[in-house]
């Protein structure tokens, strides 16, 4: 609450400082032509004022169409997906309909999920070995994760299954290259401090995390959208106020 009063009054001072601006330019003029300047000025800052609400008003009608749409993605992909839980990691999640029951314990790969705060989370997996980062590369481009080291929670074991989860902005731009990429040959590399291993991720495992990528990025984008329209519906208000004055 407290930050997006802040912005409010962000809003406010910016348009008022642009109304004192003109007005303090017209007081400089000569006497005999105040009315007239004076006059000019405030004409002037009306019509600044009313093409600043004409853009506001496109840019909340272009958010309303944007977010229809990204209703439209969201809807479709859903039905994809499952929340669930696993009892061995305690916290609900979201995970597509044909990896509910994936084994973690088994596999050597990468999947993706969304925790319960809507961030975007990878769980990589590594049987006999151990690692605490991880690469994702093409032909061309390459994208590495943070290190997350053992710390039995995000970084742990079960038996000789190293299992490791990732959640942060580089984990974002791997599930984007992932999803950007979901026809090529993409390799995903096991790092240890100096020492590396790396497999080709199946086709099943880029479909999964492309899919769960697209579908936390619609809704990320759909809050951001709607956060972004309440302010500029309060920005119109404000302006609406200034040019009626």
């Amino acid at each position: 609450m407290k930050r997006s009063f802040t912005i409010m009054n962000i809003i406010k001072i910016n348009i008022a400082f642009s109304a004192l601006l003109l007005l303090a330019t017209a007081s400089c003029s000569p006497d005999s032509k105040k009315p007239t300047d004076a006059a000019n000025k405030h004409a002037q800052w009306v019509n600044s004022l009313s093409d600043t609400l004409t853009a506001v008003r496109q840019e909340m009608s272009d958010n309303i169409m944007l977010i229809a749409s990204l209703d439209s993605s969201i809807n479709r992909l859903s039905s994809h997906f499952t929340k669930t839980s696993n009892p061995k990691l305690v916290e609900n999640y979201i995970i597509t309909n044909d990896f509910v029951n994936y084994d973690t314990e088994s596999n050597t790969g990468l999947i993706a999920r969304i925790t319960e705060s809507n961030e975007f989370e990878l769980i990589a997996t590594l049987r006999g070995g151990s690692f605490n980062q991880i690469m994702v590369s093409d032909a061309q481009s390459a994208v590495k994760s943070s290190v997350v080291n053992y710390d039995k929670a995000l970084n742990y074991k079960i038996g000789s299954t190293n299992i490791v989860a990732f959640k942060d902005a580089k984990s974002d731009s791997i599930g984007r290259l992932i999803s950007d990429n979901e026809d090529a040959n993409l390799k995903l590399k096991f790092i240890n401090n100096s020492t590396s291993q790396a497999v080709s991720l199946s086709a099943k495992q880029k479909a999964m995390i492309s899919r769960t990528w697209q579908y936390y990025n619609a809704i990320r984008e759909k809050e951001r959208l709607e956060r972004q329209s309440l302010l500029l519906t309060e920005k119109a208000k404000i302006l609406e106020t200034r040019i009626n004055q």
